[in-house]
C-alpha cells in the first residue's frame, strides 16, 4: 500500500488570518503597518517622505540586546 507524505501544509487562510489580527489589534502585535504613496509631484517631496519614513522607521524599531548575547 503506497502512503503519501506531506511534509508542510500550506494554509493561506492561517496567514490572512494573522495579517487581519495584526491590523485590528495592533497592540497585541510585534509588527507595524505603515502606508505609502506611489507618487508624488516634486523630487523634493520625494526625498523629504524617504528621509521621514527612514526617520520614522529608526525611531519605532527596537534592538533586542539578548539576541546578540545569546549568539555569542
Amino acid at each position: 500500500m503506497k502512503v503519501n507524505k506531506i511534509t508542510k501544509a500550506y494554509r493561506p487562510m492561517r496567514e490572512f488570518g494573522k495579517l487581519l489580527k495584526d491590523i485590528f489589534s495592533p497592540k497585541e502585535s510585534s509588527h507595524f503597518w505603515i502606508k505609502v504613496s506611489k507618487e508624488f509631484n516634486t523630487k523634493k517631496e520625494k526625498e523629504e517622505f524617504i528621509y521621514k519614513t527612514i526617520e520614522f522607521l529608526s525611531n519605532e524599531t527596537k534592538v533586542n540586546k539578548n539576541y546578540y548575547n545569546l549568539k555569542q
